[in-house]
């Protein structure tokens, strides 16, 4: 017959059902998933900082590109340049655009490890 009390939970004198011993693994448990969302954030974000230096980067080489195609542009007749020298915005609205979405991971994780540090952990 199966009893009406399992491994983990043993009957204590308050009858709350749980024992010391649950509690403690519940504890465990708990910080060993802060643990592990904290390195993942911080992973993360690590990763996040480096797209975006990489990004800004490019976006000022684009902007140098920029003013240096419009120089050479002046100086040349438009139907020789035009068609070369139309995919620079294009390109430098694609960066924009891109630093906008790392910066929204960026908060994103900075939420979460907001999130993570408002947890318990086995210390408090």
């Amino acid at each position: 017959t199966m009893s009406s009390t399992t491994a983990t939970e043993t009957p204590t004198s308050s009858g709350r059902g749980k024992g010391i011993g649950a509690e403690e693994g519940e504890k465990q448990l708990t910080q060993e998933i802060v643990n592990v969302i904290d390195t993942s954030v911080e992973e993360c974000h690590s990763e996040v900082s480096l797209v975006l230096e990489s990004q800004q980067e490019l976006q000022k080489s684009l902007h140098r590109l920029g003013g240096e195609v419009q120089k050479i542009f002046q100086r040349l007749p438009r139907s020789e340049v035009a068609g070369q020298t139309a995919k620079i915005p294009v390109l430098r609205r694609r960066c924009q655009r891109l630093g906008t979405k790392v910066k929204d991971i960026q908060e994103r994780l900075s939420r979460i490890a907001t999130i993570a540090e408002s947890i318990p952990s086995e210390n408090a």
